[in-house]
């Protein structure tokens, strides 16, 4: 073999190491770039005590629960403030609270309902802005949420499957 042979395989050797290293390295980066955007968006729709708020009017506006209302009150001031949430436990567990506060903005809408409405594709944030109320009654006493269980719940009340999917990862995205 010619010198020239020799060092053209050997560079196709080393770019075929080089390769084979980098590539698990730059998909492990993407990888954790894609959580760290996943986890952003989540945390964007965690509801803050504004949104609370915002909910609360609308809830009045409608006539809503005076005592779930109340609730809602106590949950805003307890997100304002990090020191209460140290030592003191709430009324509700926070997943608890938080199904509360989505099927109450399914049903009444507002800021926090516009931030789950944002997150679905055209067809099913149309859907869901028509028929908010229907969504609330499907999802309202899923006991054990999750994706499958909350996308039965929307099918059974006459959501379409393909919308029904859509809502119910919307909606887990913001419970998580």
């Amino acid at each position: 073999m010619k010198k020239s042979h020799i060092r053209m395989v050997a560079a196709t050797a080393m770019t075929a190491v080089l390769f084979g290293f980098a590539a698990p390295v730059v998909n492990a980066v993407e990888d954790r770039r894609d959580l760290a955007e996943v986890s952003q968006s989540a945390e964007s729709l965690r509801p803050t005590p504004d949104d609370v708020r915002d909910l609360i009017s609308h809830m009045r506006e409608d006539g809503a629960d005076a005592k779930q209302v109340r609730e809602f009150e106590q949950y805003a001031k307890w997100l304002e403030n990090p020191d209460a949430r140290k030592g003191s436990e709430r009324i509700l567990g926070s997943g608890t609270i938080v199904r509360k506060l989505i099927v109450a903005g399914l049903r009444h809408g507002g800021v926090w309902a516009g931030k789950i409405v944002g997150k679905l594709h055209k067809k099913s944030g149309a859907f869901l802005k028509r028929n908010g109320g229907k969504v609330a009654d499907a999802i309202e006493d899923v006991e054990s949420w999750s994706e499958t269980a909350l996308t039965i719940a929307l099918v059974k009340a006459g959501v379409p499957a393909d919308i029904a999917k859509d809502l119910a990862t919307a909606i887990m995205l913001v419970a998580a």
